[in-house]
């Protein structure tokens, strides 16, 4: 089951919150790394993450279409392997616009999964990811892509809490469902002054697509988000 050899695993335990959310809900300050309390348009709660992948993952996750729902601290994994009881909090679970989901671990750099004890965490992940019927995956800060998608996930999320009328809404959604169009344009559909940000606070309710490859500007290509397909997973069950 696992890339690596192990002994044989007994006692497998997947325990979540009652709320089927966060497990972990508030960062104590015990630990020497930076921790971070993200409010969440998107998700409309209180994210609670530490350490720099999963600080960096959380605005990707507000922002980018393909992410239609993310839990940090998803759940923790119990299980008995060989002599030794292993439990592991994994980092995320994440729910993508194509229906599949996937557990998420995260580490600054991918030696750290070498390590002993980021052996065993993959090994836990890959054994929780398979209960839950997921995939698993493993990043590292270099995952989170070029500086420039990131400089521009953190320009649009800081508008994430932008208020946008219905109205307004639903005459972006018309505009985009004729094609792409610039987001200079975008935004003069939306208001005179304040209609780039309204664009921008759109992308994280998923209204539109944002190209983040480039730098933004008035030319940045604005596409409409595609349905989502019909019976999609749950993180929430």
């Amino acid at each position: 089951m696992s890339r690596y050899d192990h002994p044989p695993i007994r006692n497998v335990r997947i325990v979540r919150s009652t709320d089927r959310d966060q497990l972990r809900t508030q960062i104590t300050g015990t630990k020497t790394i930076r921790t971070q309390t993200y409010p969440s348009k998107r998700f409309r709660r209180a994210r609670y993450v530490e350490a720099a992948t999963e600080i960096g993952r959380v605005p990707q996750q507000e922002v980018e279409v393909r992410f239609v729902d993310a839990i940090p601290q998803y759940c923790r994994i119990e299980a008995d392997i060989g002599e030794e009881h292993l439990e592991h909090v994994v980092d995320f679970a994440e729910l993508y616009a194509d229906g599949r989901c996937a557990l998420i671990d995260a580490k600054r750099e991918w030696s750290d999964f070498r390590k002993p004890a980021g052996v065993k965490q993959t090994m836990l992940g890959e054994i929780g990811a398979l209960a839950c019927g997921f995939g698993y995956e493993r990043i590292v800060l270099k995952s989170l892509g070029s500086d420039q998608r990131r400089d521009n996930i953190d320009e649009i999320q800081a508008s994430r809490f932008v208020k946008v009328p219905k109205h307004l809404v639903a005459r972006a959604a018309q505009a985009l469902s004729q094609g792409p169009m610039s987001l200079g344009h975008l935004g003069d559909i939306l208001h005179p002054v304040t209609g780039r940000r309204m664009a921008y606070a759109l992308m994280v309710r998923r209204v539109v697509e944002i190209d983040l490859d480039a730098k933004l500007t008035d030319s940045s290509e604005c596409r409409a988000v595609p349905p989502l397909p019909a019976g999609m997973p749950s993180l929430r069950q």
